[in-house]
């Protein structure tokens, strides 16, 4: 799993969340955070951007937000 995949996992389980609660308030299907999440896949820039807008209130620290950029 990479770095980001986990930071992704981190964040999502912090806001209390399912995958489908999480690509769904991303327009994306879960199969895509399921991939995310597992590192099979990355995001494309634009849906970083709505994970850094959705995940905002539990990103800690610059180090997280780095990985959503």
């Amino acid at each position: 799993m990479t770095e980001l995949a986990d930071k992704i996992r981190q964040c999502r389980e912090l806001k209390g969340w399912t995958q489908e609660q999480l690509a769904r308030d991303l327009g994306v299907s879960l199969n895509t955070v399921q991939r995310w999440e597992l590192g099979k896949n990355q995001p494309s820039p634009l849906a970083l951007g709505k994970l850094q807008a959705t995940l905002d209130d539990v990103l800690e620290g610059d180090q997280l937000r780095m990985l959503l950029k």
